[in-house]
């Protein structure tokens, strides 16, 4: 009732198709997407794409389709396609495509228009032609690469113009980590549609998004009479709140702390790498290195840590303080080395992104901020079978396993990965976080902590080698 319920609902607000997921982990995904998609059908108009990574949840839910239902997703691994290209060829259907293969996200525009020109060739070889596939060039986060929007804005320009394909994204993934989100989604958004976007995975019932869209339709003469623009600000109008002014004697400008605070810790909270590491190394002709990482290294992160977990500081502020601690941890582990002695570890962790999953900006900041704090990270990278994480627990007698997934397609990998882990040996603990993580669902699955951003992550650490 919950997803029939949202589906009108969007319906309702303009959406045109309806991306339907059903991958958790404690439902039958099988069963309950035919159930969806059959429920969904009798009450909404609207056409749905079918998101699964599981094969058999695909086939049943295309089989009992009324119509052409839109494929989400193959990507440029040759495994996908081999899976997916034959169900698009038997039952028909309009196939999104991620510009991804086995090698990851290219971070170039040219690396991902090579991804969608195989993606196509291959499926034509099932008789499966360009109109038919929508490709999705990706976007990542500005909040950790300042060229995210741009490479992804070209990659769709050069889909339109060059490959003569049609485009989609999800574009709310390039705001990750900042505040207002919606104010860089809205402008991304603007800007995608100028470049030749076809199709988005957006919110309907978001004013910001909504507004981008029928503003970009009317100034394009694709909005006959602004018939639709006109329809869409009058309801908007009539829930605009009434302001009623008022005098008032200004309140007070909450004053910036960072003149209480030792120069160390405000160039690590200011992101100043090379002044912190110049700062530390001067402290180190008159101080010990343990008294430097212990009373300036480690509160800097931790005011900086508690800023994040409360939202006054953001994604990109606080990897830049991350860098600046680290900086200021390598001129103390040169100085160590200098001495003859070795730069102490608190302990070994595993970070990895669980099988299927190409999301790691989580992970890697839950892995600047273990590296500062004195932990030796062994980072596996995205994507990776439980397996290697297995594999590489035994070989370097590893206790502490951190697993991300941010889709919701990826969380029984997660599960199985945990599973593997406990058989082998139960002492093993496993610190789980990602965007579609609970508490209830880390219970599910088996985990020892659900961490809700990386400052608990390092916290657990902490608690777990005591």
């Amino acid at each position: 009732s919950y997803i029939i319920n949202q589906g009108l609902e969007q319906e309702k607000a303009g959406a045109q198709v309806l991306d339907v997921n059903v991958g958790l982990p404690e439902i039958d995904e099988p069963a309950m997407i035919e159930k969806i998609i059959k429920e969904l059908q009798a009450v909404c108009d609207l056409p749905l794409q079918i998101d699964t990574t599981n094969p058999e949840a695909m086939e049943r839910a295309l089989r009992i389709y009324n119509g052409k239902a839109m494929i989400n997703s193959v990507n440029g691994k040759q495994e996908v396609m081999d899976e997916i290209f034959p169900l698009a060829k038997k039952y028909g259907g309009l196939i999104v495509a991620l510009t991804i293969d086995e090698d990851g996200i290219p971070e170039t525009a040219e690396g991902r228009i090579k991804i969608a020109e195989k993606i196509y060739a291959e499926a034509l070889k099932y008789g499966i032609k360009k109109k038919d596939i929508i490709v999705d060039p990706l976007c990542m986060s500005v909040s950790t690469d300042k060229n995210a929007a741009v490479t992804t804005l070209e990659c769709v320009k050069r889909i339109k113009e060059e490959l003569h394909g049609h485009s989609s994204l999800g574009v709310s993934n390039i705001s990750f980590g900042l505040p207002s989100r919606e104010y860089i989604n809205s402008t991304f958004f603007s800007m995608a549609l100028d470049a030749g976007l076809s199709a988005a995975i957006m919110n309907p019932n978001s004013d910001d998004m909504m507004k981008a869209y029928r503003t970009f339709n009317a100034l394009h003469g694709l909005d006959e009479n602004c018939t639709e623009y006109i329809d869409f600000a009058s309801v908007l109008a009539a829930k605009a709140p009434v302001v009623v002014a008022a005098a008032t004697t200004g309140a007070p400008v909450n004053k910036s702390s960072d003149g209480e605070h030792n120069p160390l810790i405000t160039a690590i909270m200011k992101g100043l790498k090379d002044r912190a590491a110049s700062i530390t190394a001067e402290y180190l002709k008159t101080m010990d290195s343990i008294t430097i990482i212990d009373d300036f290294l480690v509160k800097a992160l931790d005011i900086v840590g508690k800023g994040f977990e409360n939202k006054t500081v953001f994604l990109p502020q606080l990897l830049m303080s991350a860098d600046a601690a680290a900086g200021a941890f390598d001129v103390i582990k040169e100085e160590i080395l200098k001495k003859g002695g070795e730069s102490e570890k608190k302990g070994k962790v595993i970070l990895a992104t669980v099988k299927g999953d190409i999301h790691d900006i989580g992970k890697n900041i839950v892995k600047v901020l273990l590296e500062n704090y004195g932990f030796e990270v062994y980072d596996l990278g995205k994507d990776v079978d439980p397996e290697l994480i297995l594999e590489t627990a035994k070989k370097e007698n590893i206790k502490l396993v951190g697993l991300s997934a941010l889709m919701t397609t990826t969380v029984p990998s997660m599960e199985a990965t945990i599973k593997l882990l406990k058989e082998y040996d139960p002492s093993i603990n496993t610190v789980v976080g990602g965007a579609v993580l609970t508490q209830e669902y880390a219970d599910m699955i088996g985990a020892d902590k659900y961490a809700k951003d990386a400052m608990e992550t390092v916290r657990f650490a902490e608690e777990f080698f005591k």
